[in-house]
């Protein structure tokens, strides 16, 4: 995540979208000003390594970020928005944010929804919801996943468009006291009031219980006069003022549809093998792509299905749209890959990293997130691969030091299919093989256990064996110590 602040788009304008407020840019003198006396101040803290050298490389260069500083405290001295980048480079710091990425997070915290992206306000803002009723108090360990998680969101958006507001809605429709952990609700807020200059554009509080009440009294506290002006208490009658309901759940009173969290986890159950499932008898032309053996890009290091194009089948009949990419390993020694796309927040990438092992191919399964259906004609998908000659050593560690001419990189461009899928069951071609390859788990782990219990008999046998062989002598040398003991001699 090195250096991506300075090749994403950049605002001209100067305004706060969420509360319509104009600021004057920061002049230059300011700004150079800020920066040298926060490189002053905290000398100390630099030499000691308290940062992060990568934010402090951009603290140093990019003077639109050190502009968004300066912006987010508009009436703040010289040495109180220094003091702002030093709380927020030290947060980065200690929650590693530069380090972060999709793989930090197993797909359980992505497919429960708890903390996602959906579509856009009507001022053209990402809207970041918080499902509180899925959030649990749990041990330290587990909230610091939830803080990443979340500080994750907030990074990506940050990268894709510096100084472009968003809004955070907090949906707390059925969430009860078991749900509030005021702990990481300040660490929300922080995140916007520190961390994240003038990026919170509103935040709207949805179906907030009246049990919350004393809670919002103190989370109130935290908060500066002006973004308190930025939250908005709404319910299902009032949301579409800041959401149209084009893009609005259907929840919330709005006509898109989201599948429940983790249908593609059950959909692995046995029941979808009932006795009279068959295969289809046709293929759509989609799938004819895929499985079609020229459709193949050959490399040194993968094969890729498909070669070129990821082409996404549109059906009304089903709730989410998907395409499948196949890698396969045509070397003796393993291969790290990574998936990654221009528009990150379309869709939904899963395994996006990870290891394709000599004879075990591995399925990517790419899911466009709702509301993007007819959005991704100009998107496209980068497949990097490098080999992997030592097993020791970690992936992650290897992705940051291998060397640039070692990896090797594969593009390809998102289309649609709108052609009509003719009677196709419901338990389609790429669905099938993803079941057929967890049964294949599931066999693979019976027979490691297998073999345990081989060995563990084989072990057991030689105990008796050994038994045996000790009885027999022992059994031999006892009579003739009996006979020269008892017996008199001749």
């Amino acid at each position: 995540m090195t250096g991506r602040h300075y090749l994403f788009r950049r605002k001209d304008d100067h305004t706060d979208q969420g509360t319509n407020n104009q600021y004057e840019p920061a002049t230059p003198d300011h700004m150079s000003s800020v920066r040298q006396v926060f490189l002053d101040k905290y000398r100390d803290n630099i030499e000691k390594g308290c940062y992060d050298d990568r934010d402090l490389e951009r603290i140093k260069t990019d003077d639109f970020l050190l502009e968004l500083y300066c912006r987010h405290q508009p009436k703040a001295k010289v040495e109180e928005v220094a003091s702002l980048i030093h709380e927020s480079l030290k947060w980065r710091m200690e929650y590693q944010i530069n380090d972060l990425s999709d793989d930090t997070f197993d797909d359980k915290m992505w497919e429960q929804r708890a903390i996602f992206f959906h579509n856009t306000d009507k001022d053209g803002h990402k809207v970041l919801i918080t499902q509180v009723k899925l959030h649990r108090k749990g041990d330290s360990h587990y909230l610091l996943t939830v803080k990443k998680f979340f500080a994750w969101h907030i990074e990506k958006a940050f990268q894709e468009n510096p100084g472009e507001p968003l809004m955070l809605l907090f949906d707390m429709d059925g969430a009860g006291l078991a749900n509030l952990d005021m702990d990481f609700i300040r660490f929300c807020i922080n995140c916007f009031k520190s961390n994240y200059p003038c990026i919170l554009g509103l935040m709207l509080v949805y179906e907030m219980p009246w049990i919350f009440n004393a809670a919002w009294k103190i989370i109130k506290t935290w908060l500066s006069p002006e973004a308190v002006q930025k939250i908005k208490f709404v319910d299902k009658g009032t949301i579409q003022e800041f959401i149209s309901r084009d893009k609005l759940m259907e929840q919330m009173g709005g006509t898109v549809k989201i599948s429940e969290p983790s249908s593609l986890l059950r959909s692995y159950s046995s029941d979808s093998f009932k006795e009279g499932s068959r295969l289809p008898l046709a293929l759509s032309s989609l799938e004819k792509k895929f499985h079609n053996k020229d459709n193949c890009f050959q490399t040194r290091l993968l094969s890729i299905r498909p070669a070129d194009e990821l082409c996404f089948q549109l059906d009304e009949n089903v709730k989410e749209i998907y395409s499948t990419i196949s890698l396969s390993n045509t070397l003796t020694n393993p291969i790290a890959y990574k998936v990654k796309t221009t528009s990150p927040e379309k869709f939904r990438v899963r395994p996006s990293g990870g290891v394709v092992r000599p004879g075990s191919p591995v399925t990517v399964n790419v899911h466009i997130q709702p509301g993007f259906e007819n959005k991704i004609q100009s998107d496209k998908f980068l497949v990097r691969a490098m080999e992997v000659t030592d097993e020791s050593k970690d992936v992650a560690e290897l992705w940051k030091t291998v060397q640039r001419e070692s990896i090797m990189e594969h593009r390809l461009r998102c289309i649609i299919n709108s052609e009509p899928v003719c009677s196709r069951p419901a338990n389609d071609i790429t669905t099938l093989t993803e079941k057929v390859e967890v049964l294949q788990s599931a066999v693979s782990r019976i027979e490691r256990r297998q073999q345990h219990v081989i060995l563990l008999q084989l072990v057991f046998l030689l105990v008796v064996i050994l038994a045996i062989v000790s009885d027999y002598w022992q059994s031999l040398s006892a009579p003739q110590d009996h006979k020269s003991k008892y017996c008199p001699a001749q």
